[in-house]
């Protein structure tokens, strides 16, 4: 809480372990405490996990280099790319890099071949940086190959005077081709900007930090819709204070703009354009460490780009320009009540303004106004822990053109939710949790112009708790079993619109278990049942329907020896469904009774068999198989409608193999095989498609070498 990236430990054991032996120990990453971590920063697990694997830093590392940074944990790899090519963060040690990284992919249809350079050169003062990216895609379709090219490079050189401020000049090159033969024509786009660069950053006192860079130059752009040349600008910067432990604040902007001439292709005149696009964003943080604390965060957002748009001659009698007009404001503030991880409460409240361009015409401009409060809080008292969630947001949409009208419509949206959840340890072994959530959800329309068909104004109903226990018998043999129920209402308001009403009422209940038999043996089974009963509130009985889902997934993971694995999954599930119908004569007394009229079943065997060898190489196998069997049931008598089978075969071999010292070659190649058999009955009799059958090769390899 105290800084964007710090975390406080949750006491107590209702989080998961989340480390795995794969990662560990081929990236030598580990993910303990990732759950009270997550937990403590706002953000899901699974981010937090997925971060630390694309940017190969532990939890730790990212969590100090949040700090270090000032940046939250999401922004650290981000940052530090781009610090890479900061000439001020290098300083002045001498170095000479060179890195090629070369990858090519086929797939059935498709090959990618893609080729990056990146050189880095510092001596003394004096820095050179280049980066340059080509990236060819080839797809097939029919007798077509399509060619798609898109090349980019960006390179720098100049001097740093002192380790705060580095003046010298940098070109951006941008192309993209796309080459299609027949009639689909082809496209390409050229630009180039070609830069002074001054980079600047200053501590004028204790706790206050400042950056300033601006790139300014000429800019040439050339596609399918305009040419255009002229002066570009991009003024950028960031400025932070730190003031104890009790403030923090921090702001970035950035400013960048074009002052060019512009026509369409073909156009015999150039017309004068101007682009301008304004962004600042900042966060204040006030005693964020403390007991009690607030934050502000704030963002200012104005974009406009003119464009070159033909009309009539006789209107005009020469080429006119249009805007496309964008921006967005907000403000979201919190103040935060804290004893620990465990006991807390959160006040929230956000405005927010953005707007764009329609879709249906550059000149209509959609907008978005919302408010909205948030309260969450949490309790835990010895092994019980509370938690609650309500929330409110009013939203206001307006569509000022719609179809190519000369009007509109706007929505207000009234949103407000509810939710809360007791967990209780009552044993060791033995643990519960109940969730609750209500949703209600208010949608109310108004004309713009003369727009004659605005959506219907309705409402929106949710409800659904949740009741789940947990039994952990050993670190071998654990279980869970829940039940959920959920109610769903759709109103229209008009009544010639109420048919559409309905009510959706859902039964969910599961039981999971998962048993480690032997020292390299592991078994999981999920068993679910759903009942959706679907209720149409003004029209006949007859209209309902009742959709059943059983489903049953088992899953055996062995290792049956340190190199050799195997997973294999079994999956069933069946679907029947249907509708009611009134009892017959003379029993009828007004009650209906469940008819089914349609049987779906599902089965899926797959297996999945890996063989290292050696660390550099493995090999995969993956069997797959699946039948489909879909019949119409009438009057109790089931009639078959299509039966189908599936066999996915695949395999292959993955590398990652050092070449010399300083190379790595990485990739693999797959062979994959499906075939598919399809029958069909008309009035019950069969009839046999031809047998469907693919068979192709895949793969990729790439090679990084540095210098």
């Amino acid at each position: 809480m105290a800084m964007p990236g710090r975390a406080q430990q949750a006491a107590g054991g209702r989080f998961a372990f989340a480390d795995t032996t794969l990662l560990r120990d081929t990236l030598g990453l580990s993910f303990e405490g990732l759950f009270p971590l997550a937990d403590s920063l706002k953000i899901s697990p699974d981010t937090l996990r997925a971060l630390s694997i694309r940017y190969r830093y532990s939890l730790a590392q990212m969590v100090r280099l949040s700090d270090s940074l000032g940046v939250e944990v999401d922004s650290v790899g981000p940052v530090m790319r781009r610090e890479r090519f900061n000439p001020l963060a290098a300083g002045r040690r001498r170095t000479n890099t060179f890195t090629y990284t070369s990858g090519y992919t086929i797939d059935q249809n498709a090959t990618t071949w893609n080729n990056n350079v990146d050189y880095n050169f510092v001596s003394g003062p004096l820095f050179l940086r280049n980066n340059t990216s080509v990236l060819t895609n080839r797809y097939k379709a029919g007798v077509y190959t399509r060619v798609q090219q898109t090349r980019s490079s960006s390179t720098e050189a100049g001097w740093t005077f002192s380790r705060d401020f580095s003046l010298g000049g940098r070109a951006i090159l941008d192309g993209y081709d796309n080459r299609t033969p027949g009639a689909f024509g082809s496209e390409n786009e050229t630009k180039g900007d070609y830069q002074i660069s001054m980079r600047s950053r200053h501590q004028p006192a204790r706790g206050l930090t400042s950056e300033l860079n601006l790139f300014s130059g000429v800019v040439n752009l050339s596609n399918l819709s305009q040419q255009k040349r002229g002066l570009s600008g991009d003024l950028n910067g960031r400025l932070r204070y730190v003031r104890g432990g009790w403030l923090t604040n921090e702001a970035n902007g950035q400013l960048t703009g074009n002052l060019a001439r512009t026509r369409i292709p073909g156009a015999s005149d150039y017309t004068r354009t101007e682009d301008l696009s304004g962004n600042l964003r900042g966060t204040l943080g006030l005693y964020t460490g403390a007991p009690v604390g607030f934050n502000l965060n704030y963002n200012l957002r104005d974009s406009r780009v003119e464009t070159p748009a033909s009309v009539p001659s006789y209107l005009t009698g020469r080429d006119s320009i249009q805007q496309v007009l964008s921006g967005d404001q907000g403000i979201d503030m919190s103040l935060r009540v804290r004893r620990d991880n465990d006991r807390y409460l959160n006040f929230g409240q956000r405005f927010g303004y953005a707007r764009q361009a329609s879709a249906t015409a550059v000149t209509s401009q959609n907008s978005r106004r919302d408010r909205g409060f948030t309260m969450t809080g949490r309790y835990g008292f010895h092994s019980i822990s509370l938690d609650g969630d309500f929330g409110r947001t009013l939203t206001t949409n307006e569509y000022p053109q719609r179809g190519g009208t000369s009007g509109g419509y706007g929505e207000h949206v009234d949103g407000r939710s509810v939710e809360g959840s007791l967990e209780w340890a009552l044993t060791p072994r033995v643990s519960a949790k109940l969730n609750g959530r209500v949703n209600l959800s208010q949608s109310r329309y108004f004309t713009i112009g003369t727009y004659l068909n605005p959506p219907v104004p309705r409402d929106q109903y949710d409800q659904s708790y949740r009741a789940e226990g947990r039994y952990t018998f050993s670190q071998r043999f654990n279980t869970a079993l829940g039940l959920e129920v959920s109610r769903s209402l759709y109103v229209n308001i008009p009544a010639a619109s109420t048919a559409a009403n309905n009510e959706i009422r859902s039964y969910r209940a599961d039981w999971r278990w998962t048993y480690h038999l032997l020292p390299g043996l592991t078994a999981t089974q999920r068993n679910q049942m759903v009942a959706d009963y679907l209720h149409y509130t003004f029209l006949p009985t007859s209209a309902d329907r009742l959709s059943l889902d059983y489903h049953t997934y088992t899953e055996l993971n062995a290792d049956i020896t340190p190199r050799f694995h195997v997973d294999v999954t079994h999956d069933i599930r069946y679907q029947p469904t249907g509708g009611y119908a009134p009892l017959d004569p003379p029993l009828n007394d007004g009650s209906t009774y469940f008819s089914q009229t349609d049987d779906s079943r599902t089965t899926t065997l797959r297996a999945t068999m890996t063989y290292t060898p050696a660390p550099v190489i493995s090999l995969t196998i993956r069997p797959e198989y699946t039948t489909i069997d879909r019949k119409a049931i009438s009057e109790g008598v089931a009639t078959p409608q299509r039966a189908s089978r599936t066999l996915n075969f695949s395999g292959g071999a993955h590398l990652n193999l050092p070449v010399g010292r300083r190379g790595q070659l990485t990739g693999g190649f797959d062979r994959t095989f499906r075939s598919d058999a399809i029958t069909t009955y008309t009035s019950g009799a069969p009839s046999t498609a031809p047998t469907a059958e693919y068979d192709y090769w895949t793969g990729n390899l790439q090679l990084s070498w540095s210098l």
